[in-house]
């Protein structure tokens, strides 16, 4: 009987350090998990100049000459995903910066070739530098365990799904667009591969008091000489706490 008792004991220690190990992550996990949900206002004074940096990213572009036409992947006349459906079934809105899902409504931004001109990237269309250099006004975020969905001023709606793997979708035109989303150190991180060598990368994260919101637009094309990076700023809606 003592054997058999030792037995147990030294079977049991296996098992008991793989339940601390997963209960350990499953902290960290959690702790990872920023609390994005809220009513948010945008804040232009402590915002990146979105159209500066767009006009800046076209005099740079390596291409020559521009689309005048077309819309950004996704298709519907929006940034990807457009009316047509978010990549990685984000749902019905373009996504650009948060950088634009809603915003201006287009802007005007080189539309026919009248901004950058030869130097705009070839790949990219003028509703493309449009929808980068959005800006909306008002972000609802509703979020909950498997899936956070952000409404624009203009009513448009994004959901992603923070579980780390890749969500398949396809545009109009039958081209394929994956998106992945995960929380990184409280930050929820999108990753949108558009393909021919477009990316797109968005980044929300809650200051530690709560009271504003990051958004971070990173678009990535063979074009360009580097990437495209906006900084957005939200501030919490007074009465209105994230939830």
């Amino acid at each position: 009987m003592v054997k058999g008792f030792g037995f147990m004991t030294w079977a049991t220690v296996p098992a008991l350090a793989c339940l601390l190990a997963a209960s350990t992550a499953g902290q960290a996990r959690a702790a990872d998990i920023g609390q994005l949900g809220g009513h948010w206002n945008f804040n232009q004074d402590q915002s990146d100049d979105a159209q500066q940096k767009v006009e800046e990213a076209q005099q740079n572009s390596r291409g020559r000459g521009a689309q005048s036409g077309g819309t950004y992947p996704g298709g519907g006349g929006t940034y990807p995903g457009g009316g047509g459906g978010m990549p990685g079934g984000m749902g019905r809105v373009g996504i650009g910066g948060i950088g634009g899902i809603g915003g201006i409504g287009g802007g005007g931004m080189g539309r026919g070739g009248s901004q950058g001109g030869a130097n705009r990237g070839p790949a990219i269309s003028s509703e493309e530098w449009d929808r980068l250099a959005e800006n909306p006004k008002y972000l609802r975020i509703d979020q909950r365990s498997d899936q956070i969905v952000i409404t624009t001023d203009t009513d448009q709606a994004q959901t992603f799904y923070p579980d780390g793997k890749k969500h398949d979708d396809k545009e109009p035109s039958g081209r394929k667009v994956s998106t992945k989303a995960d929380w990184e150190g409280g930050s929820l991180v999108a990753d949108t591969n558009l393909g021919h060598g477009e990316k797109l990368t968005q980044t929300f994260r809650v200051s530690e008091d709560g009271k504003q919101l990051f958004v971070t637009t990173r678009f990535e094309d063979s074009s360009l000489q580097g990437p495209l990076s906006v900084r957005r700023v939200y501030d919490l809606e007074k009465g209105a706490e994230a939830k």
